[in-house]
């Protein structure tokens, strides 16, 4: 592994600005139907495989070895279920979900972004404070744990679940199979990981 966690993370942020960009434009661009959802969802799949996998890779590890980790762990939770909502809220609209489909698609994708940017800069503050705690051949080892992860992680938001604690792997590997089921009903397009 070449790449430290935190040159890791950026990537990941960079590609998250890109998709924004690009499904803004779609929206505001008045593309056709089929183009905007195709770039939301592939943003709204990559956010949930990414944050899934940040809940089982680095937040246990930040939560033992950082000296605020207990706390900080909880406001990542805490942040990443109300972006979890938002995504849902986004993917009901996109989709026609009857309690989402009559809402401004311009508002339902301002609070996403704006969610999903109040997470990142947590994410960012929290990656860099753990590596610097762990070091580079540890860090290293996180994020290839990390891409690993992200390349099979959820591709849906599950904001009732546990994200971190003893029961949350066994609850992620069962999402990770309604996920599948549900994705392959819905002919939902889930590429292999973006990293």
């Amino acid at each position: 592994m070449h790449d430290s966690l935190p040159e890791i993370v950026r990537h990941s942020h960079r590609t998250f600005a890109d998709e924004i960009d690009a499904s803004a434009h779609s929206t505001y661009g008045k593309a056709r139907t089929g183009d905007l959802v195709q770039k939301a969802d592939a943003f709204l799949i990559h956010a949930c495989r990414h944050v899934s996998s940040v809940c089982a890779v680095v937040l246990p590890t930040a939560r033992r070895r950082l000296p605020d980790g207990k706390q900080r762990v909880k406001e990542y939770v805490h942040q990443l279920r109300r972006l979890e909502r938002a995504i849902a809220q986004a993917k009901g609209r996109l989709y026609g979900q009857s309690r989402s489909v009559h809402l401004p698609w311009a508002g339902v994708w301002a609070q996403l972004c704006s969610e999903f940017r109040e997470l990142m800069a947590l994410e960012h503050r929290l990656i860099g404070d753990l590596a610097v705690a762990v070091g580079p051949r540890l860090g290293g080892r996180i994020a290839s744990r990390l891409l690993s992860a992200e390349a099979s992680g959820l591709t849906r938001p599950h904001p009732n679940s546990p994200h971190t604690g003893p029961l949350s792997g066994i609850v992620r590997r069962i999402w990770m199979r309604a996920d599948t089921f549900w994705d392959l009903a819905e002919n939902r397009i889930v590429l292999k990981a973006v990293n």
